[in-house]
């Protein structure tokens, strides 16, 4: 952290938004500022879009975290003509890039800001609540979710036999004619 950043932080108030980027078609950028942010060459949109997100947890330890967040799902996003509820789970969305930056300020003045959490999407759910109206609730996991992903592995018959004799998984693979996604287990 910046001096400037530790000696705002320090303050008895402290003012701060978030910033969140979800990685999905050409990329949205949300907040939940009172008026749009431009950080980082993006500009952050203050619809009232950004609803909530689960409190990040950090540790020390190389484990999966995971994190919600909730979206609103009605008005069309900037440059849509589609509500968000409709365009986000139309698009091709596992394994996408989502990273929450939190932006401080004092009064109207951005001091500095700090990456609290950075992730891929794992599953998109719309919903519709007395409380939320309609929203998107996508649930992701940290970097760590890739940690065992081996490069460079081919994945057929042959070289999954010479790492585990026996194993058919892959004998039949020519045979689908779909994109398999693969899921970690829960």
């Amino acid at each position: 952290m910046s001096p400037s950043l530790v000696a705002e932080t320090s303050k008895a108030v402290v003012q701060y938004y978030e910033l969140v980027y979800i990685g999905v078609g050409d990329g949205y950028y949300i907040t939940n500022a009172p008026w749009d942010i431009n950080h980082g060459g993006n500009n952050y949109i203050s619809a009232g879009a950004l609803m909530s997100f689960d409190a990040v947890q950090e540790n020390i330890g190389f484990e999966i975290t995971r994190l919600s967040i909730t979206i609103g799902g009605i008005a069309p996003m900037p440059g849509d003509s589609d509500p968000f509820l409709k365009k986000i789970l139309s698009l091709d969305y596992i394994d996408r890039p989502v990273s929450i930056v939190r932006a401080y300020y004092n009064h109207d003045s951005y001091i500095d800001s700090v990456l609290i959490y950075s992730g891929y999407i794992n599953n998109g759910t719309a919903g519709v609540g007395l409380q939320t109206g309609a929203a998107v609730r996508i649930e992701t996991s940290n970097n760590w979710s890739n940690f065992s992903l081996v490069s460079g592995r081919l994945t057929n018959d042959a070289k999954q036999q010479s790492f585990y004799p026996g194993d058919r998984g892959f004998e039949y693979c020519k045979q689908v004619q779909k994109q398999v996604e693969w899921k970690e287990e829960a």
